[in-house]
């Protein structure tokens, strides 16, 4: 059976997460000069589903569900999945100064519980800013490949998986992000994620 994930490396686990959210939430709140639109006509044909910010909202507590999932069976995933959180958030930090790209939001009248949650809490709170590449895709990828790597039973890691896929499909058809953002969000975190995992086993190993 796997090592456990151990007190030092939870608190440089979190540490590595908490510095992530912290950066992005400071980008988020940074205003920019020109935006980009990067949105195609497949974009602009996408329906507005507003049901769908339930698994959008998702988002964040699953970080926080698949964290002692990890811990609990692997450290060496565990490490590897909070590194590769830390460095696709660097990553992305940079594109999204870089390429300061913005959605263009339809306008959302319907008074029902999601469109109100959708238009009155989402999109006030989270300006359309750095929206190349998607945070939600990128870390729901990562997230998604480290619990694949763990090699459980299906049975409750896919309901998982499936899940943070819905968090992915979420961020069109709430109009958060474009597809430009989920193609580049799926590319860093399946790089990241890799990346680090495959470093981490090679030192594991010549230790």
């Amino acid at each position: 059976m796997a090592q456990r994930a151990t007190r030092k490396n939870l608190a440089w686990g979190v540490a590595c997460i908490a510095l992530a959210i912290l950066s992005y939430e400071i980008l988020n709140h940074v205003g920019r000069g020109t935006l980009i639109d990067l949105s195609t006509d497949f974009d602009r044909a996408m329906p507005l589903v507003p049901v769908f910010v339930v698994p959008y909202l998702s988002f964040i507590p699953l970080v926080f569900v698949v964290l002692p999932v990890l811990a609990l069976r692997s450290s060496l995933v565990f490490r590897a999945y909070c590194l590769a959180l830390f460095i696709a958030q660097m990553i992305m930090n940079v594109l999204y100064l870089l390429v300061p790209a913005t959605v263009v939001r339809p306008t959302l009248e319907s008074t029902d519980a999601f469109s109100v949650l959708l238009r009155d809490l989402v999109w006030k709170l989270d300006e359309p800013l750095n929206t190349f590449p998607s945070n939600h895709v990128t870390f729901s990828v990562i997230a998604i490949l480290a619990l694949a790597s763990l090699k459980l039973g299906k049975w409750w890691v896919l309901p998982l998986q499936v899940w943070l896929g819905l968090v992915c499909i979420s961020t069109l058809l709430v109009y958060q992000h474009v597809v430009l953002d989920l193609i580049s969000g799926v590319a860093i975190g399946m790089a990241v994620f890799w990346g680090t995992w495959r470093a981490m086993s090679q030192a594991k190993a010549k230790m």
